[in-house]
């Protein structure tokens, strides 16, 4: 990742991702036994992520609800992509993930 990154109070992780740059995002396997906790990750609007909303169009990133399997998802920071449902992101705009259970 381009700069430093750090959980920063009232906001979670904060990433500084330039263009070019990966971010995996693991869902872990179950341990045996274990109580598996399953959850979504969206792409949300500055507002929704204060809110903590996915009511006005969800942007499904990840879904961890295998728990038998290991899930990985690895977001590439890209301003274009070849896949036209790709993700694109532009530099110096802020964008926001969050999880819902």
């Amino acid at each position: 990742m381009g700069e430093t990154l750090g959980f920063v109070q009232g906001k979670g992780l904060v990433l500084y991702p330039e263009i070019g740059d990966r971010l995996d995002i693991v869902c872990p396997r179950a341990s045996p036994g274990g109580v598996y906790e399953y959850y979504r990750l969206y792409l949300v609007s500055g507002e929704q992520a204060e809110s903590c909303s996915t009511v006005l169009n969800p942007n499904i990133l990840v879904t961890c609800n295998k728990p038998d399997k290991d899930i990985k998802f690895t977001i590439k920071f890209q301003e274009f992509s070849p896949n036209y449902m790709g993700l694109e992101f532009r530099r110096h705009q802020d964008y926001y993930i969050i999880n819902r259970v």
